[in-house]
């Protein structure tokens, strides 16, 4: 009991607006995944609709409600709908109150006259069609929140797949470079005079994001032949004319730098370049920076990425 009842606290600051961004990532996580949380949330809604239509709402609350919840217009309908139920039912029960009165005053039988029973028919039969209208509305509503649901998880999936193909094509891309070196060195062998040494480049993806664990970083096997290390750096936010990496160890010293990027498209996102000699990177955990560089000069984070560096 303990734990609903902070549970429905927390689900109510959600509502109104009021809870912490790790809250409202954790709910709405739970939201799609957990059946039970996804009943648990529209119960509490209806409590929280109900309450501000009789006024039970504390004056904070009732501002927030109106300020944060009602910017919704499915939901000003359900509040509308509360009000005008509240009403009817009110109005209802002032009806009926003079009939009883009457009926224990005059000592009749328990069960009203014909007549009146009568003259309540159509009451009754309105109170069935706004309970009917009501379980419509409902129906309606969560219909359009499971499609919604199925939508937002089939997007999830296209993205992973996307995703998914784009690492097995650097992957084949990367194994198809090793095996041209490999190739390249084996010809060198076989010649009796030196030739130039062609630089060997290995290539890595880098998505944005910081692990939550040092052990979860990325890792970057960079064999002992190689010359450069060419970085793709993905992002989404950010429309600069060119961009700035700056790669720094965990604890904030800057070892290489690259002004004068420029962003190509990938799809629903966008990807820059950076090439950083091999003999920079040593066994260690790194961050990398990327800034969005203003007209002014004016330097903006874009986004960070992490990575460990296996030799």
């Amino acid at each position: 009991m303990k734990r609903h009842r902070v549970e429905d606290e927390l689900l109510v600051r959600y509502l109104l607006g009021q809870s912490s961004e790790t809250e409202q990532t954790q709910i709405e996580r739970d939201y799609f995944d957990d059946d039970e949380f996804y009943e648990r949330l529209g119960a509490v809604e209806d409590e929280l609709i109900d309450a501000y239509a009789r006024g039970g709402l504390r004056a904070e609350e009732r501002e927030q409600f109106e300020k944060h919840f009602l910017r919704d217009a499915e939901r000003r309908e359900r509040v509308e709908f509360a009000r005008e139920w509240r009403t009817f039912v009110s109005g209802l029960s002032a009806a009926e109150r003079p009939v009883e009165e009457r009926a224990r005053q005059a000592k009749r039988l328990e069960f009203p006259p014909f007549g009146r029973r009568a003259a309540l028919i159509p009451l009754a039969a309105a109170v069935l069609l706004l309970i009917g209208a009501w379980l419509a509305a409902q129906t309606v509503r969560l219909g359009r929140q499971l499609e919604q649901a199925r939508a937002e998880r089939d997007a999830r999936e296209r993205t992973q797949q996307r995703l998914q193909q784009q690492v097995d094509s650097e992957r084949r891309r990367n194994e198809q470079l090793l095996a041209e070196l490999e190739s390249e060195r084996g010809k060198r062998e076989d010649r009796s005079a030196p030739g130039s040494a062609l630089p060997v480049i290995v290539s890595f993806i880098l998505s944005p994001g910081l692990p939550r664990d040092a052990g979860d970083a990325r890792r970057l096997a960079i064999p002992p032949e190689a010359a450069q290390v060419r970085l793709w750096i993905t992002f989404k936010a950010g429309a600069y004319q060119s961009y700035r990496a700056e790669l720094q160890t965990v604890e904030g010293r800057v070892i290489w730098s690259q002004r004068g990027l420029t962003a190509q498209p990938r799809g629903e996102e966008k990807m820059a370049q950076m090439t950083i000699p091999a003999r920079r990177l040593k066994d260690d955990d790194y961050i990398l920076i990327l800034k969005g560089a203003a007209p002014t000069g004016e330097l903006s984070d874009v986004s960070e990425y992490s990575f460990r560096v296996v030799r």
